[in-house]
């Protein structure tokens, strides 16, 4: 019995090592996790209804309009943040490009936007557990050292099966 939950836990710690890895191996350019047509992210603030720490899960829109509250990066400020913020006036430039005002009067295109709050899903107690697995000192602590030392282990194991 105890061999069989030994066993399962340790199936589930790699398979959470291999999401968590593979999450931090498709950060983009902002360094947040993207997936074809979704995107992990934690908020930092409490902006419109989401808490501070939350995982959301950002499905890509294709069309915004008038009145969207849009989750986007804020390219004004040194490190990338990413804002949530409502659509207030939409002004088509060319063939399907648009450009988009916010309420905070900054003018952005779609190629700044992640989606919108009504393709989002949020997930409070994830969100934190999603950022410590994937800061530096969590992902050392929680998924390199116990590699590591299962890794030391067997090495002594093989030693001393040899010396037999």
């Amino acid at each position: 019995m105890k061999k069989v939950v030994r066993n399962i836990l340790i199936g589930l710690y790699i398979i959470i090592t291999i999401v968590v890895t593979y999450c931090l191996l498709s950060y983009n350019k902002y360094n947040v996790s993207e997936f074809k047509d979704k995107t992990l992210l934690i908020l930092e603030d409490k902006t419109y209804n989401y808490h501070k720490s939350d995982l959301l899960v950002v499905k890509k829109s294709t069309r915004y309009r008038k009145g969207d509250a849009v989750i986007y990066y804020d390219l004004q400020n040194s490190p990338v943040e990413v804002k949530i913020n409502k659509i207030v006036n939409v002004e088509p430039v060319g063939d399907g490009i648009y450009t988009y005002t916010l309420d905070n009067e900054e003018k952005y295109n779609d190629d700044n936007f992640i989606g919108t709050t009504k393709t989002t899903s949020a997930y409070s107690v994830l969100g934190t557990i999603y950022s410590l697995l994937t800061s530096k000192w969590g992902y050392l602590i929680i998924i390199i050292f116990p590699m590591l030392v299962a890794f030391i282990y067997e090495i002594y194991q093989i030693i001393r099966e040899i010396k037999k």
